[in-house]
């Protein structure tokens, strides 16, 4: 199972990314289109390599972990809302929601994704 929902966990991730774009190209007007599209993805895979990644570069508080992924894939979701994805946008954040859960639930079991004792608290 915890296998599973760390394997749903990088598709949010990507999707996450993907989200980001799609939501700044549809905010964004005129000649800022495709800077600010191109932008959002490259500053959320940053966020998420410096602060959230299993090898990040800053290592954070679990409660602090978890308040940023909230705040990124709710805002992103919220965005994408506003950008006209009514469903996926809101959808996004809700699975993100249930994948935590399904972490937290599993943590300490073993998956073929985490060396033996990795299972740390994501």
């Amino acid at each position: 199972m915890r296998t599973t929902a760390l394997l749903v966990r990088f598709l949010l991730e990507l999707a996450l990314a993907a989200a980001a774009g799609y939501a700044a190209w549809n905010l964004a007007d005129g000649g800022w289109r495709a800077a600010v599209g191109l932008l959002a993805p490259i500053s959320v895979i940053a966020l998420w390599a410096t602060f959230l990644s299993p090898k990040a570069l800053v290592a954070i508080p679990p409660w602090s972990r978890i308040l940023l992924e909230a705040l990124l894939f709710g805002g992103v979701g919220y965005l994408c809302w506003l950008a006209g994805a009514q469903f996926t946008g809101p959808a996004l954040a809700v699975l993100w929601v249930v994948d935590r859960a399904v972490l937290w639930l599993t943590r300490g079991a073993p998956s073929v994704l985490e060396p033996e004792g990795a299972a740390r608290e994501r």
